[in-house]
């Protein structure tokens, strides 16, 4: 759709919204009435400048549309600077969370707004990628929308030298499993993997576990795991630890072995696969992985490294391909004709038009048109998650920060080491979450 007529319609349904919004503010659990705008939109976020041209150039191009004034202010200590512009009563219009734990915080203060009471949510849910608003739902309201989603659970590939050896893209974990064991008995190495990152070494392999767990255990295990339904030390966690055991310390399954992914850095760790010949054949990381490739391969892609989702349908697991990823969410503030005009504008599958083709995003909506994209491998990138059957936030975001960011990775590093036996790591993670 043209921008223009994109424009008129948008106006037309924030009539509707905003007749909608000042009946919801009869009821003191609502957003409350929406009052007339000023023409000006404040909104502050973390993510930072240089990430941030292409929603700058998104929002420039919105004011030029319907003549509201949209400017975004990058936060160097967004959590601790949003909760003191919220406790001090002097919020921001809106603000763009990278985590959704924040945003639900806030929610339950009564802060942030039920945006139910904004916008149309049903239809921001028919077309984003199925999952992704769980996280930021609370009683049954939405406080907030993706406007920029990242992609974990993906795997590179050499793709020349994949097709010349006769290897096929895994389509289930089955598939996965068997075709390791090939790669091994031609004498090849089937992984690549590093997680050394100086005090914060260990996110690599919980992104492993979680992305297992999704797997082997399906989305409402996962849920009830990260929010602490069910403890750590569960069965079924401790089982995708041992199953992440098993791709990490099988002989000449992975370059370097486990001693070696402890010490490799985690953006060199994608070297060896574009390599000539490749000192592996997989590589599982998130989409950014590609900025640490050298820039004659990434001049070159998907040509010469391909990418696919990390297989799903694991015998007696989820029934599907979950996808693991991050993402930041636009929450509401102020209740003022303006800001729900931005905030529709946020969670339409429209939005992004404009900074997909700087670079460095992916859309989470399902029916965002990908020829959008500026490259070929984001475009490709993106169908694969407009595909998953389930998105879920890394689970270890989602936890408080010392277990999350703490005993967790602390004892997956231990566990890799050999320090530890599965079921003793994740008995450490429960006892630390309990204290």
């Amino acid at each position: 759709m043209a921008r223009r007529g994109r424009s008129a319609v948008l106006a037309g349904i924030t009539s509707t919204f905003l007749l909608t919004a000042c009946l919801a503010g009869e009821d003191d659990t609502g957003a409350g009435e929406t009052e007339d705008g000023d023409g000006s939109v404040e909104i502050v976020g973390a993510i930072p400048d240089e990430e941030a041209v292409g929603l700058v150039k998104e929002l420039e191009a919105f004011t030029e549309d319907t003549g509201i004034e949209v400017t975004y202010t990058a936060s160097t200590d967004f959590t601790t600077e949003i909760r003191t512009q919220v406790q001090s009563g002097d919020p921001p219009d809106i603000a763009l969370f990278p985590q959704p734990g924040l945003v639900t915080d806030l929610a339950d203060t009564g802060d942030a707004l039920p945006l139910n009471d904004l916008i149309d949510t049903g239809a921001v849910e028919d077309h984003i990628i199925p999952g992704f608003l769980d996280s930021v739902t609370v009683d049954d309201n939405v406080y907030a929308v993706p406007v920029r989603m990242a992609a974990k659970s993906l795997v590179w590939y050499p793709v020349p030298e994949f097709e010349e050896a006769g290897y096929q893209v895994p389509e289930t974990w089955a598939d996965l499993e068997a075709l390791q064991e090939q790669m091994r008995s031609d004498g090849e190495t089937p992984w690549c993997l590093g997680a050394e990152s100086g005090a914060d070494t260990g996110w690599v392999y919980t992104d492993w576990v979680e992305d297992i767990l999704l797997r082997t255990a399906g989305p409402d295990v996962y849920d009830d795991w990260t929010s602490h339904e069910i403890p750590f030390d569960d069965d079924a966690v401790v089982e995708a630890i041992e199953q992440f055991g098993e791709i990490i310390q099988t002989e000449g399954n992975v370059s370097g072995g486990p001693d070696g992914s402890l010490s490799t850095p985690f953006g060199e760790s994608v070297l060896p696969l574009v390599e000539d010949p490749p000192g592996c054949f997989m590589h599982r990381q998130a989409n950014f992985i590609t900025t640490f490739m050298p820039e004659d391969v990434q001049a070159d892609l998907p040509a010469n490294v391909g990418v696919f989702v990390l297989p799903g349908d694991v015998e007696g697991g989820f029934e599907g391909t979950p996808l693991l990823g991050g993402g930041d969410l636009a929450a509401a503030f102020v209740n003022d004709s303006d800001v729900v005009e931005v905030m529709d504008f946020l969670a339409s599958s429209d939005f992004g038009a404009e900074w997909a083709a700087e670079g460095g995003w992916l859309s989470p909506s399902a029916e965002f048109d990908t020829s959008n994209y500026g490259t070929e491998i984001d475009q490709q990138i993106a169908e694969l998650a407009s595909g998953a059957d389930v998105f879920r936030f890394d689970g270890s975001d989602l936890m408080p920060a010392a277990v999350g960011s703490g005993t967790f990775w602390d004892e997956m590093v231990a566990f890799v080491g050999g320090e530890k036996e599965a079921s003793e790591a994740a008995t450490s993670i429960e006892e630390s979450w309990r204290e």
